[in-house]
């Protein structure tokens, strides 16, 4: 299959606390959104009737607008963590991560992406934290395709497990189902189109945004050190064929659209093809 940049999908991430309603998403022409849940609380406290109820009523406006609910960011936190290496800690967040999988299963997201630890790990424990993580994410990967779901295992930074290609590769070789979240300004050993390229087309979505390579910055793209025509040259040559999901700070919804606008042309320009 042939694949053209020009056609993927223009996503953003979103949460009911943003001050951009979904509305002027939609208006500003984005196609799909990733639903962000509460972050840091306990699992008991955040899988309630209540923030069902919340989290329902901002996916019902959402297919309404005509905006895709594309994906779904699980909670993370010291109490989400699925390396910890007390059992018990773990276990409720496995429970609480399948209880969240039937609530996604019923807006008809497509993705569920996941946090592969929390932070800081120290070096002694990091070994065993791996272990753990990859045994976790083999079981929620299980659940999730059970529902129809995709597990999406995000790169993250500094100390957090999954910080390189390498580390993410050794999560989910033993998962056949899940998949991979490319956040392209987590990596901070390596190139994002690098990362791409290793990873390959177990790559499901994206988190878009730019930085300086020192951490993350959560930066519209131009602003930083990433070299955008060689990831969606990366991204073509995998076959990549989900949304371009934006994970970016922003005050006007329109500097989104324009930055990826620009991002094609940057591509077009550089002798590739853009329709």
């Amino acid at each position: 299959m042939t694949i053209n940049p020009g056609q993927w999908k223009l996503g953003t991430y979103w949460d009911d606390k943003e001050p951009h309603s979904l509305e002027q998403i939609r208006e500003a022409g984005y196609s799909c959104i990733e639903l962000n849940l509460d972050n840091y609380k306990s699992p008991a406290d955040t899988v309630t009737p209540e923030n069902f109820a919340r989290y329902d009523s901002a996916v019902q406006t959402a297919k309404r607008l005509g905006l895709e609910v594309w994906s779904v960011h699980l909670p993370f936190g010291s109490q989400w963590d699925i390396s910890d290496l007390d059992d018990t800690v773990r276990e409720s967040a496995i429970k609480g991560n399948i209880q969240i999988m039937d609530w996604v299963k019923g807006w008809g997201a497509r993705v569920l992406v996941i946090h592969p630890s929390f932070e800081p790990i120290q070096n002694e424990e990091r070994a065993g934290r791996l272990v753990k993580a990859a045994e976790t994410i083999r079981l929620l990967s299980g659940e999730a395709a059970k529902r129809g779901l995709h597990l999406a295992v995000e790169d993250l930074p500094r100390t957090c497990l999954g910080n390189n290609a390498e580390e993410i590769a050794a999560l989910i070789k033993d998962a056949p189902e899940a998949v991979v979240c490319c956040d392209s300004n987590h990596l901070l050993t390596e190139t994002p189109e690098s990362f791409i390229r290793a990873i390959g087309s177990r790559i499901m979505t994206l988190h878009i945004s730019d930085y300086d390579g020192v951490n993350e910055r959560h930066w519209i793209p131009g602003r930083g050190i990433v070299k955008w025509v060689e990831v969606v040259r990366a991204l073509v040559e995998i076959g990549y064929a989900g949304p371009f999901m934006y994970e970016a700070d922003y005050e006007n919804p329109q500097d989104v659209v324009a930055s990826f606008r620009a991002i094609l042309n940057a591509y077009r320009e550089a002798g590739q093809g853009v329709q």
